[in-house]
Parts: C-alpha cells; sequence; structure tokens
C-alpha cells in the first residue's frame, strides 16, 4: 500500500532530441521513482492516443484523484488513470502508472521484476528472452524506402544473454564495416538499423545470410522481418516497392523471401484489416512465427490466435502496466508467443527489459547496438542477468 505524497512532470529528451514527458512520484516514506514513455513514429491506428498539449484542468483532476490517499495495488491505481487516458493520452498516463509500479517494489522490497511478476502471478524461468535486433530500417524509417519492410532484423537465439550481445555486436559491427567499405552506409534509422542506398531487399537479405554463414552462425541466428504492412495499404491495395499489388500479391512476394532465406519470424504482413490473408499466411506456414503488432496494439479485445501465433507488447498502446499484463495473459492463455517491443521513439527508461524478464517473454525487440537509448536497455539486460539468481524460484 502506497500514499502518494507528490507527483511532478518535467520534460526530457528523447531519442529524436525532442521533448518528452519524464513523471516523478513521490510517497510519503519519501520514497521517489521516475518513468518515461516512448512514441511512435505512426502509431497503428488501433493505439490508445497520445496528446501534444496537456489538459491542465483534467491532469489535475486524476492527481487529486491519486495524491494523499492510500492506494492498495497497481490494479486499483491504473484503474483511476484509465479513466483519463482518453484526454490526458498513453504519453502521460503510461510513465504514471510506471513510476507507481516502481515505487510499489521499492515500498514492498521488491526488485522491479520481481513485483511484475508477483501481480502477474508468473513464475520466473531461466531462459532469457530472444533479441530481434534491427540491421536495416526501411519503411517509415527510411522515406527513401517508404512502401517497403520497416525492419529486417536478425533473431538471436543465444543463452545466456551476455553471450548473445557478443554474437550481436560482431554479425552488426561486420555488417557496417562492408557497408561502409561500399559506401552506401548513409546513416541510421529510428530503431538504429542501417540505412543504405541502391541496395535491394533481396540483397539485403543475401547479406544478412551469408555474413551470419561466414561467422558460422546459422544454427543460433536466423531473419526476422517486419513488414508494417498497414503504412502503404490504401483501399484494398498494397503498393509495395512502388507497385500497386493485392494481398495475393504481397502474400506470393513474402513466400518467394520464405523459400529462399532464413525467415523465423514475419511481423505485421498485412494490414489490420485483411484478416483473411493473415489466416491464409500463418495456415501456410505453421512453423514460422507471425505476429501481430498493428494488429493487436496490446489490447486484449483485439487478440485472436486464429490471425497470428504471436503478439507483439508495447506497453504505450494500451497505456497502464495493468492493460499490458492483461493482454499478455490472454495471449498465453491462447498459447501465443510474445515479443515485448521497443518504439521507434525511445527514452532511456528501461522498463520493457523488466517487464520481458518478468513475464518469461519469448523474445524482445530492443533495435540494433548503437544510439543510447538503444544501448541502456542492452546494458539494463546485461544487469539482469546478474540479477537472474536472486529472482529465481528454483
Amino acid at each position: 500500500m502506497a500514499r502518494i505524497k507528490d507527483v511532478k512532470l518535467r520534460n526530457i529528451l528523447n531519442s529524436e532530441g525532442k521533448k518528452a514527458l519524464e513523471i516523478e512520484i513521490t510517497a510519503d516514506n519519501n520514497l521517489r521513482a521516475i518513468a518515461s514513455s516512448p512514441t511512435a513514429i505512426i502509431p497503428g491506428r488501433r493505439e490508445v492516443k497520445t496528446t501534444n498539449h496537456i489538459n491542465e484542468s483534467i491532469l489535475n483532476e486524476m492527481l487529486s484523484k491519486i495524491c494523499n490517499k492510500e492506494i492498495k495495488n497497481q490494479k486499483e491505481f491504473d484503474n483511476i488513470i484509465n479513466t483519463y487516458m482518453k484526454d490526458l493520452g498513453s504519453n502521460i498516463c503510461l510513465p504514471v502508472s510506471l513510476a507507481f509500479a516502481r515505487l510499489m517494489a521499492q515500498t514492498q522490497n521488491f526488485t522491479l521484476v520481481q513485483y511484475i511478476s508477483d501481480i502477474a502471478n508468473c513464475k520466473l524461468k531461466k531462459i532469457s528472452p530472444i533479441p530481434l535486433v534491427t540491421i536495416f530500417s526501411g519503411g517509415i524509417h527510411n522515406l527513401k524506402e517508404k512502401g517497403s519492410i520497416q525492419n529486417i532484423m536478425i533473431a538471436v537465439n543465444i543463452h545466456p544473454f551476455s553471450r548473445a550481445v557478443e554474437v550481436i555486436m560482431e554479425i552488426y559491427a561486420y555488417i557496417e564495416s562492408e557497408l561502409k567499405k561500399k559506401g552506401i552506409l548513409k546513416t541510421y534509422g529510428a530503431s538504429s538499423g542501417m540505412i543504405v542506398e541502391k541496395m535491394t531487399i533481396e540483397e539485403k537479405f543475401a547479406m544478412i545470410t551469408d555474413i551470419i554463414k561466414i561467422l558460422k552462425y546459422e544454427k543460433e541466428v536466423s531473419i526476422a522481418i517486419d513488414v508494417a504492412a498497414e503504412h502503404f495499404f490504401k483501399n484494398a491495395i498494397y503498393t509495395y516497392q512502388g507497385k500497386n499489388m493485392d494481398s495475393e500479391g504481397l502474400k506470393d512476394i513474402l513466400n518467394q523471401y520464405i523459400r529462399k532465406y532464413n525467415i523465423t519470424y514475419i511481423e505485421d504482413p498485412f494490414d489490420s484489416d485483411d484478416e483473411e490473408y493473415w489466416k491464409k499466411i500463418k495456415l501456410e506456414h505453421e512453423n514460422l512465427n507471425i505476429v501481430g503488432d498493428d494488429l493487436f496494439t496490446t489490447q486484449g479485445k483485439y487478440v485472436n490466435s486464429e490471425l497470428a501465433n504471436g503478439i507483439i507488447i508495447k506497453m504505450n498502446q494500451v497505456g497502464t502496466l495493468t492493460g499490458t499484463i492483461e493482454t499478455f495473459i490472454k495471449a498465453k492463455k491462447e498459447k501465443m508467443i510474445t515479443c515485448v517491443s521497443q518504439r521507434s521513439i525511445e527514452t532511456e527508461d528501461t522498463f520493457m527489459c523488466d517487464l520481458a524478464v518478468a513475464l518469461n517473454s519469448n523474445y524482445i525487440k530492443i533495435g540494433g547496438p548503437r544510439r543510447g537509448d538503444r544501448i541502456a536497455k542492452y546494458n539494463r539486460l546485461l544487469r539482469l542477468e546478474e540479477d537472474e539468481k536472486e529472482n529465481i524460484e528454483e
């Protein structure tokens, strides 16, 4: 139980060098906790919305409901926060929820991982989530490739996480070096994926495949893609790489990639409303992880294992820790794989790492190993690996 004495809002900088909101909560015993929320370049249309301007009167009303009162648990707190979601948006409501969680963990003398696993009734395991690491950025992350695959990633199925990081750094640096030699590496995208010129999708797949083979990681490392098809779909037509096509046409292209390369994970292969083709690609590839992001937007009301066998978990898509956990639990009941994910525009907050470990997520999507906002996630996971023995029940 915690009595909140004060809530402060301050502006910090996000990964774009723009303003983001940080929340600091102080309890009457002077324990303090802070949290901030990431945002999307273009939010999925099913997500709870963010707001650009703070409605001071509504904010003060919410604060009056949570300050100087005994709040028993996270669910009670988040139920209060959730009533203001429509007006205040997830960029305000989520960091309030997460800061309260950190405060409650301190109050109960728990680590954050222990606190999350306790309220989710989730027993901790020794195996850490498989990192998904962005290698190439396209789509809305690279406007010169608008209407293309958003992220080409690698899935590094190696444990412990510290060993996976060594492999990630080795592969990423090798590819980076080769691109620099060719003079085609231009910059880095939102998720620290590399942005290149004069390189086709197939050439990118081939380069990743060849370097994985050269470094002898074929058994442990595979290719993962985030198609983000919602962003190039309009009026029942997909405009993929400058060509208009129907759902069957896009499926044929994706199937060509699947047949030719070691792709084990596909995210958002079709628009959220194109349910027929979600079902088709899932039936055609029973051993492939077909994962919904814009399809489900971390909201239980959308979760449907007939459409996909995996779900992306992004806390700010639903706006509270409780809502996130409820969606996660529903997905696990439907036997879906889970992937806790970053957003395009990040802060240094690493709550998502504790969440992924606490809930035994199958995957964690953390971006490429460049830039401080992404590196913070890598470093948090490395520290959590050290804490593993304390947290896990034998």
